[in-house]
């Protein structure tokens, strides 16, 4: 065998070979070590929803449609705006009928308003809420989660990722009889270490102006470290610890609040 010289040995051309091949392996590792892993910034919202200079939702075999209805400052009918939002985007009622439910003596507008009219100035807690929208009888399935105890946060985050609609009551931490009903369409986030880590929910607020080249017209900016799986505990009560968000909108000053109920509403065939 032929044989290279190295220093005052004689090894192998073959074994060298091997060893370089060996080195170069070592080199590449050490480098992608070093390299940084991509970072960026993402964005996922409900796939019905069409953004322009209107916010508009997928129609079956018909035009788009507005699926979003604004509040008035006289009413407290937050939860009902919600509904009609929600049952527009799952294509279940025309917005044109929802918007006239009062006067409607038929179909699932004047379900609607059957069953919530009596809520419109007085407003609804959410499990008054989800026991009257089940009661309609619609192809819709309710998941619901209320108070820290349940992991309300965690939830919205999974269910928003999976695309699924979540109806939200945000409670006011400065203000304790501040309870308000919106609508969650999406997550902002950032990928980092080969995880999407959410730290924005993306809502529809009734009480804020239609939406202009955007899903949404309010968000949640998470406040802090990211929402844990399960909550952590107070030392002073030992009470879960509710996990602090800061509302934001171009309507109303950013208040920071607690996620009171979550609601996961999916169409069912």
């Amino acid at each position: 065998r032929r044989c290279q010289r190295s220093g005052s040995s004689l090894k192998p051309i073959g074994a060298s070979r091997r060893c370089f091949v060996q080195m170069s392996i070592d080199m590449s590792k050490a480098v992608s070590s070093n390299r940084a892993e991509p970072t960026y910034r993402f964005q996922r919202v409900h796939p019905a929803l069409v953004t322009g200079h209107v916010l508009m939702v997928k129609a079956q075999r018909a035009d788009p449609v507005q699926p979003f209805v604004q509040q008035s400052p006289l009413d407290s009918a937050c939860g009902v705006h919600v509904i009609t939002a929600i049952l527009s985007i799952t294509a279940l009622a025309k917005p044109s009928a929802l918007a006239n439910m009062s006067r409607r003596q038929h179909g699932i507008a004047a379900a609607v308003w059957r069953a919530f009219g009596d809520t419109y100035f007085s407003g609804v807690y959410a499990p008054d809420w989800v026991d009257r929208f089940e009661s309609l009888g619609l192809p819709l399935e309710l998941t619901a989660k209320y108070r820290p105890h349940d992991a309300v946060d965690a939830h919205v985050l999974d269910w928003l990722m999976q695309g699924s609609l979540v109806a939200l009551v945000l409670h006011s931490v400065r203000h304790a009889r501040t309870k308000h009903w919106c609508l969650a369409v999406g997550v902002d986030g950032a990928f980092v270490d080969r995880k999407h880590e959410v730290d924005t929910v993306l809502l529809l607020d009734p009480a804020t102006d239609s939406p202009v080249f955007a899903a949404h017209n309010a968000r949640l900016r998470l406040k802090g470290h990211a929402v844990p799986k399960r909550p952590a505990k107070s030392e002073k009560t030992c009470r879960p610890r509710p996990v602090t968000w800061l509302y934001e909108s171009l309507d109303w000053n950013a208040e920071e609040v607690h996620l009171q109920a979550a609601v996961r509403v999916r169409r069912t065939p």
